[in-house]
């Protein structure tokens, strides 16, 4: 009896001191972290955030990014949804660019040509290439050519690649599907707070609110667009001249900012009663590139406040703001130690990056870097990961980089947690 009172007593134990050191090695790797803030990489000075600077500006609504990351640098009232006119017509043209190909015959229907002021006067029945469409859009924001290009390309994705029997579409259905492809790519760029509901950026609305973006999401938007060379292409081009199967047509930028500020790659205006005077526009140098947007920057007459904001916004972010390098992917993070009871085995993390990390900051930004470990659950093998990088700017996380094992990690298995439990009863 005594015996296995013994056996089960010893057992009891065998079982506690197994799940303690378990427990207590992983416990050692879960807090594994430390900070390095952004005397790193700031001639040692450590900054606190501060508020943005008031610059006068007519706008209700703008706003200034970094295009490399779309990290907000200043902004007015920039997450108040409003009516942004004609600047809707990137979204456009994008969605346009990445669905259909550009000799896509495009026909006016009477739904397009019954469109009101600024338009091309397309004739119903008469017929373009998208391409051609897409300089009038672009160059002279004509109304009616945006709904040509809603409808013929919402009908090429629905027809040519969806394999759907349109027959029964009436122009308004074709239009509702191109809005509705607007509205997803919106999403997929984060732009949570933009609604689309017609393609040319009229003041419209319904049951779910009224046509509308931020001046935030409208940066980000046009972040987006300038990463295709064909969209650039198109708003670059000064003047341009096509035909279609009826009349010969020639098209001027309205974009006039192109050749009063320098390096401004891409831009587009608008205006309607409720939205004002709109403006977004994308700048680029040598090693940098600012997005910037306006909205309701005056109403008649003030049609040149857009031109007046924007200098002021670009100016700022030029003049406040340098790229600096926040994380090389040569980093080489200090060396962790994973522990199991009495032995230890060393990894060296390695970051997942291909590419430097690089953001526009200003002496008033703070830049922490966290690095964790995560605890050991299951055998490592080299390339695996075992942790991440977090980047916060002023105490809100931009990026996570993943941290990789360079060896193999095993787990211990019963027989070593059975020799250390023995070990640590008898000695």
């Amino acid at each position: 009896m005594k015996l296995k009172i013994i056996n089960r007593i010893l057992c009891i134990s065998l079982i506690f001191i197994f799940t303690f050191t378990t427990f207590y090695s992983y416990s050692k790797v879960y807090g594994k972290t430390y900070y390095v803030n952004n005397a790193a990489f700031n001639d040692n000075l450590i900054f606190s955030a501060s508020s943005s600077p008031d610059l006068c500006l007519y706008a209700r609504y703008a706003a200034v990014i970094d295009g490399g990351n779309n990290r907000l640098l200043f902004g007015k009232n920039e997450d108040t949804k409003v009516p942004m006119a004609s600047t809707t017509k990137i979204m456009t043209c994008i969605i346009a660019l990445e669905n259909a190909p550009e000799n896509l015959c495009c026909t006016t229907s009477s739904l397009a040509s019954s469109m009101p002021e600024v338009k091309l006067f397309a004739k119903e029945g008469e017929k373009f290439s998208l391409i051609d469409m897409l300089y009038s859009l672009m160059l002279k924001s004509h109304n009616d050519t945006a709904v040509i290009i809603a409808e013929n390309v919402a009908k090429y994705i629905l027809t040519e690649k969806n394999k759907i029997n349109t027959s029964d579409y009436s122009s308004s259905d074709f239009v509702k599907y191109f809005v509705e492809l607007m509205n997803n790519k919106a999403k997929d760029l984060g732009c949570t707070s933009t609604y689309f509901i017609t393609p040319n950026g009229l003041d419209a609305k319904d049951d779910n609110g009224i046509h509308s973006t931020t001046a935030y999401d409208l940066c980000k938007i046009m972040s987006y667009c300038i990463n295709n060379d064909r969209f650039l292409r198109i708003t670059q081009t000064i003047e341009y001249s096509f035909n279609s199967d009826k009349s010969s047509y020639t098209v001027t930028n309205a974009n006039t900012f192109i050749n009063m500020y320098p390096n401004i790659i891409s831009g587009k205006t608008g205006f309607t009663c409720d939205a004002g005077y709109c403006y977004v526009c994308a700048y680029k140098d040598d090693d940098r590139t600012f997005i910037c947007a306006v909205l309701a920057s005056g109403w008649p007459n003030n049609k040149t406040y857009k031109w007046k904001d924007t200098k002021k916004l670009l100016d700022y972010a030029r003049n406040n703001y340098k790229k600096t390098l926040v994380l090389s992917k040569d980093e080489n993070p200090d060396p962790y130690i994973y522990s199991y009871g009495y032995e230890e085995k060393y990894v060296q993390p390695r970051l997942n990056l291909n590419e430097n990390i690089y953001y526009e900051l200003c002496e008033n930004d703070k830049v922490n870097i966290l690095y964790t470990i995560y605890p050991v659950l299951s055998e490592i093998y080299p390339g695996d990961v075992i942790g991440q990088v977090n980047i916060f700017i002023n105490d809100y996380l931009y990026e996570s980089v993943q941290l990789l094992s360079d060896t193999y990690i095993g787990t211990p298995g019963y027989i070593y947690y059975i020799k250390y439990c023995l070990s640590r009863i008898f000695s």
